[in-house]
């Protein structure tokens, strides 16, 4: 009798970690010439709970991209898990037009998604750029292109999340060589009980629309 009280006092303190700590997602993507990388990181519950994702190929295939997922244990330094696939327009197109049955089955779904991204914390925001075409007046001219890409970018995020620390931008002109080279890490956090809510509002919003569940079950429950 004795262990099942030991076994529920595991799982309840387990779930007070979860719920009163903060979701850590971290996105790091670079680019050097050919070669992409992007980089996911997941952590909660103190730090016990940490999650790695790895995209190391983001080749172009002639009909898309063709990319590999890599689940790596960041202690132990292993792959956990490895899956390949192809993104191609016909793809995309698949995607958006989920999403818009989604929206259609689902009682304010937009709505739902701004008030969790209110709700979302960026906590670094750091992004470098390395651009030379070879001629300055080019450089120049492009590096002022980038920066308004940049600041345009930013701008459009502060709409929905709110910035904790000060945003770190640079584009560097190199005029004296032909080379491209940008690195851009993102860090946010959220509080888990907040994202509990926010899971528990959204399956009320699906149930609250005709065919929602149904709807949602077989977008991703069913192969495509």
């Amino acid at each position: 009798m004795l262990w099942i009280w030991l076994v529920a006092g595991i799982l309840v303190a387990g779930m007070l970690l979860f719920v009163f700590s903060d979701i850590h997602i971290r996105f790091r993507y670079s680019r050097v010439e050919n070669d992409d990388t992007l980089a996911v990181d997941i952590r909660g519950m103190f730090g016990l709970l940490r999650l790695h994702y790895k995209v190391p190929l983001i080749e172009w295939e002639g009909r898309g991209f063709r990319l590999r997922l890599e689940q790596m244990n960041r202690k132990l330094n292993e792959l956990l898990d490895e899956h390949k696939t192809v993104i191609t327009r016909e793809k995309i197109e698949q995607f958006f037009h989920k999403t818009k049955i989604l929206l259609a089955h689902t009682a304010e779904l937009v709505e739902w998604t701004k008030s969790v991204l209110s709700r979302t914390v960026c906590t670094e925001l750091s992004w470098v750029t390395r651009i030379g075409l070879g001629d300055a007046a080019d450089t120049a001219v492009t590096t002022g292109v980038v920066w308004g890409i940049k600041t345009s970018i930013l701008g459009y995020l502060l709409r929905f999340v709110r910035l904790e620390a000060r945003p770190s931008l640079n584009v560097q002109p190199q005029f004296n060589r032909t080379m491209f080279s940008t690195e851009a890490v993102c860090k946010f956090k959220l509080k888990a009980l907040y994202a509990v809510y926010a899971a528990f509002r959204l399956l009320v919003r699906i149930l609250r629309a005709k065919g929602g569940l149904r709807t949602w079950r077989k977008i991703w429950f069913k192969p495509s």
